[in-house]
């Protein structure tokens, strides 16, 4: 027996048990809210936006750019206005440059151009043995809803050695226009495609412009044949228009 209790008991001391004292847990009354533990502040920073979609985002491997050849569109090419050249080598007037080449006329009046294709071949062909060759050119082109426009056959006519004279005028009345600026045609070209009442009134008019021997060259059934005019002026004289 420890000699405390023995003391005690001597004494008539009663030991008491030691309390211990537990927390007890605080009461809150009913409209009181508890306040909530503060969220523990998270050590790392959120990451922006911008930074959490680029890393998201993978990074595609830059790629070696292969070298394409130049792709050509394949469009239809603009028709452009034929060339003396292309007019020799196809030969579509080879018969009419013959003729004319036999006469060796010194002035040439054509009447209707056609396609234009005609007035180049022929001043290429005369041209270079005759350089004061005088070429001229009736036709009324778009205006009567023609084949070829005033514009186009300009530049069908580029680069030969005599510039023809171009009269956009209708038939008849070209053809005093002609005499006063030109004067008398050794030669006349009449197109296939002039009308029955274009001729006629040619018929009344082409003696103003030509000589006697003047060789009028029209095309029958695909051929082309001279004529003699009807004019009798004869070339030591000049019929007054």
């Amino acid at each position: 027996m420890p000699l405390k209790k023995l003391w005690n008991s001597l004494r008539g001391v009663t030991p008491q048990p030691k309390v211990t004292l537990e927390a007890a847990p605080a009461t809150t009354s009913p409209g009181t809210t508890q306040p909530e533990p503060a969220a523990r502040k998270k050590t790392a920073s959120k990451p922006s936006e911008k930074t959490t979609m680029a890393a998201s985002k993978p990074v595609a491997a830059p790629q070696a750019s292969v070298p394409t050849p130049t792709s050509v569109a394949k469009s239809k090419p603009a028709v452009a206005a034929r060339g003396v050249l292309s007019m020799l080598s196809r030969g579509e007037h080879d018969a009419l440059v013959k003729t004319l080449t036999k006469l060796q006329p010194s002035s040439i009046l054509e009447i209707g151009v056609g396609d234009g294709s005609r007035t180049p071949a022929v001043v290429h062909a005369l041209a270079e043995t005759n350089p004061a060759l005088k070429y001229a050119v009736i036709d009324q082109f778009e205006m009567v809803g023609g084949t070829v426009k005033l514009r186009d056959f300009h530049g069908q006519l580029a680069g030969l050695a005599i510039r023809p004279s171009i009269v956009p005028e209708n038939a008849a009345r070209g053809v005093v226009t002609v005499l006063h600026r030109l004067g008398m045609m050794d030669a006349i070209i009449l197109d296939p495609s002039l009308d029955a009442e274009t001729l006629a009134e040619l018929d009344t008019v082409l003696s103003k412009v030509s000589y006697a021997d003047t060789m009028i060259l029209r095309q029958t059934n695909g051929k082309w044949q001279s004529t003699a005019s009807n004019s009798t002026t004869l070339r030591a004289t000049r019929r007054a228009a």
